[in-house]
């Protein structure tokens, strides 16, 4: 009953596998640090060491093909259920049978599963492009955000290209992370919290005429509050402007 336990990041992960392949053991599970214990054993601890991971990252796509390192560092920013564990036994897999672990599509089971995160996670972004509301502060815009996945990474270069003369900060409240776009320069920066300073008068003004909109625009005699919260899940309503109120 074998648990490795590392930081969280993408490097230990990595650190992880490189274990896992030179020991020739195959874990019950891979935990971040903090995380539930449910074991009776002490888990074994992997220390994130960027030559270790680099020779991780760097096999994958020789050893198996560059889709399969594209899906394994998607599926490690997305909400599924023991990610690391079912990204090891994918890998395993990968670097016996090469390219070909990919070839089964969703008839494999455990590939169907990582596939079906991906289009999640993808399908989320897609969603938060359209639903993010960014407020002005001072000649700054920030919003923030609570996605199921962590899709930072694939929705900043929209938003770069969209706002590229302007200064911008996205709040990840769900992972606590924050993409800070200022200067041209663009990074992205761990945060535990953010507290928004209060709304000037011209940025309510700005907000009251979208409600207002929202509200003209509407057809009270098709109004559909299952098509609106298919189209417009209501996880996202308590950062959107028009629907303040209705949460």
């Amino acid at each position: 009953m074998i648990t490795y336990q590392y930081d969280g990041s993408l490097d230990g992960f990595y650190c992880a596998v490189f274990r896992a392949v030179y020991q020739k053991e195959t874990p019950e599970g891979i935990e971040a640090f903090g995380a539930p214990q449910c074991r009776l054993l002490p888990p074994i601890v992997i220390e994130t060491e960027a030559d270790k991971a680099k020779r991780v990252r760097d096999a994958i796509p020789v050893k198996i093909s560059k889709e399969a390192l594209e899906l394994t560092e998607t599926i490690f920013c997305s909400c599924l259920d023991e990610k690391e564990l079912r990204l090891l036994r994918f890998l395993l897999r990968g670097f016996r049978l090469g390219g070909s672990v990919l070839s089964k599509g969703f008839s494999d089971k455990e590939l169907a599963a990582l596939l079906d995160a991906r289009r999640h996670l993808m399908g989320e972004a897609h969603l938060l492009q359209g639903f993010i509301r960014f407020a002005d502060y001072g000649g700054h815009l920030a919003a923030a955000i609570t996605p199921k996945n962590y899709i930072l990474p694939f929705i900043a270069r929209h938003f770069v290209v969209r706002y590229r003369n302007e200064n911008f900060l996205i709040f990840d409240k769900t992972h606590r992370m924050a993409f800070i776009y200022e200067n041209r320069t663009a990074r992205m920066v761990e945060a535990q919290h953010i507290e928004f300073p209060a709304y000037s008068e011209e940025e309510l003004q700005y907000r009251g005429l979208w409600k207002h909109f929202y509200k003209t625009v509407a057809i009270e005699g098709r109004e559909n509050p299952r098509c609106r919260m298919t189209h417009m899940p209501k996880r996202y309503w308590e950062n959107m402007v028009e629907m303040e109120g209705e949460v």
